[in-house]
């Protein structure tokens, strides 16, 4: 069986099945069916994984800014106590 798109994506970026679920609105089990084409692939499904994955790359973008500018502030203090709780 060849591998789909989605499931090459998923494990070369680190995607787990609990986040695009969550991020589609579907089942782990009913995403998973679909990579292994046990599930056929409407377009309306498409669509759905298609915007699951550009919210899950949009928060990533957010996330990896965010811990961009946070290392930017501790630079050359990485190992000293922060100055911060951690939430």
């Amino acid at each position: 069986m060849k591998e789909t798109n989605l499931r090459r994506l998923r494990h070369r970026y680190g995607v787990g099945l609990p986040e695009l679920a969550r991020a589609a609105g579907l089942s782990n089990q009913y995403i998973s069916r679909a990579e292994l084409g046990k599930i056929a692939a409407t377009p309306l499904l498409e669509v759905q994984l298609s915007r699951a994955l550009k919210r899950i790359i949009a928060l990533r973008r957010e996330n990896a800014a965010g811990l961009e500018q946070d290392y930017l502030a501790c630079r050359g203090k990485l190992l000293l106590a922060s100055e911060e709780e951690i939430k």
